[in-house]
């Protein structure tokens, strides 16, 4: 899609040259999540949790959770674990979240499920808990719910790519923020991490330090003086996090390009010229009565389309085809993925002989499924030849 010489924009630029590429904000957030959690300890902690959903994912083993919890009078909304989402990494802070909450309850039935024959899988699982696992699933955890709102933002429909870019500065912002502040903060984590350590019964100690070590941290502390949460603090929070910034930065720097390199009135009327009017003095006195307007009218304008919404074509032509433009400018290819997510709904198994033109046109009726049906889309379809009989 993205390639410069054989890639799917390049084809649509060579024919539409104004056309701007921008590369979909939900997939760019999917992409700086995934590489940032290429850390050897949070990849394990992510792995071992699929490999608990999986376990428990049998009527069976799921009974014995629920049974533990009612065994505890435990209040909980949330009594089974969730998958970790194979598409969108953001998504996965539910499943972190619910296995969190789930864990001193699912280590008990890890228990009492290790005392069956042929338990292995329990005694490795159970195993598997150990300090670098919790310091982990916190630190997951924390980083996560900061890029959910961000997520959620990137998929709503009416927002523009100007607005994307800012929340996801705001995004970045907080995470250096916490960096800059890393030991309040992870002493907040820390004093979780140890909580939680007491209720399931896991000593909170460092690994076995070695000469030479590739597969995982290895920080030697000479100081006596350094405890367990600054070795924790320096080996797994502050790598991750610096990670997970310098990716979100990396990825949204081509979106935040888009408006600097034409970040002026003039060079956009350079860019789309002759769509729009070539005289630069005529637009951009158009410009500034437009400026003046907005602050007459004191009109606070959250997104392009409401902006647009306010520009009169016939007063503004030329700054009403940039707006136009800024709306059209994708942020995120979420919704025609939900699109053809829902075709299986239209055309099943059981349908699949059904042809292009019936698909296209149920496809149509599903998605303007606002629109009253009149009698001409029914004379219409009576006038088809059927099987049996349509009833008026």
């Amino acid at each position: 899609m993205s390639g410069k010489c054989r890639g799917v924009q390049s084809y649509v630029q060579t024919q539409y040259p104004k056309a701007v590429y921008v590369h979909c904000a939900a997939h760019s957030l999917n992409l700086a999540v995934s590489t940032a959690s290429d850390i050897q300890q949070i990849r394990n902690c992510l792995g071992v949790i699929e490999k608990m959903y999986t376990f428990f994912d049998t009527p069976k083993r799921s009974a014995v959770i629920y049974n533990v919890i009612e065994q505890e009078n435990a209040d909980l909304k949330i009594k089974k674990l969730k998958r970790l989402c194979a598409t969108r990494w953001i998504q996965r802070y539910d499943s972190v979240n619910n296995f969190s909450e789930l864990l001193p309850y699912v280590m008990l039935s890890l228990d009492e499920i290790s005392e069956w024959k042929d338990s292995s899988d329990a005694s490795m699982l159970r195993n598997a808990i150990d300090t670098e696992f919790l310091i982990s699933l916190f630190v997951i955890k924390e980083l996560f719910s900061f890029g959910l709102p961000l997520c959620k933002q990137l998929q709503s429909q009416r927002i523009d790519l100007k607005y994307a870019i800012e929340i996801a500065q705001d995004t970045i912002t907080a995470l250096k923020n916490i960096r800059e502040n890393v030991e309040e903060e992870f002493k907040v984590i820390y004093s979780s991490i140890e909580k939680m350590s007491d209720i399931i019964n896991v000593e909170i100690k460092r690994k076995r330090l070695n000469s030479k070590q590739k597969n995982r941290a290895n920080h030697n502390f000479n100081d006596e003086n350094q405890g367990l949460e600054d070795y924790f603090r320096i080996s797994v929070f502050i790598p991750y996090i610096d990670y997970f910034i310098s990716q979100l930065e990396l990825r949204f720097l081509a979106h935040k390009q888009i408006f600097e390199e034409r970040n002026s009135f003039q060079k956009l009327l350079e860019f789309y010229s002759p769509l729009v009017n070539h005289d630069v003095s005529t637009a951009t006195a158009e410009f500034k009565l437009w400026k003046t307007k907005l602050s007459r009218t004191h009109s606070v304008l959250k997104t392009s389309i409401d902006a647009l919404a306010l520009c009169d074509k016939k007063i503004f032509p030329n700054v009403h085809y940039l707006l136009k433009i800024l709306c059209t400018l994708p942020v995120s290819t979420a919704t025609p993925e939900r699109t053809f997510s829902t075709l299986k709904r239209l055309k099943t198994y059981l349908r699949n002989s059904m042809g292009q033109k019936r698909l296209n046109g149920l496809a149509m009726l599903s998605v303007h499924r606002t629109i009253q049906v009149t009698d001409e889309v029914i004379d219409a379809m009576a006038l088809s030849s059927r099987k049996f009989n349509l009833v008026l």
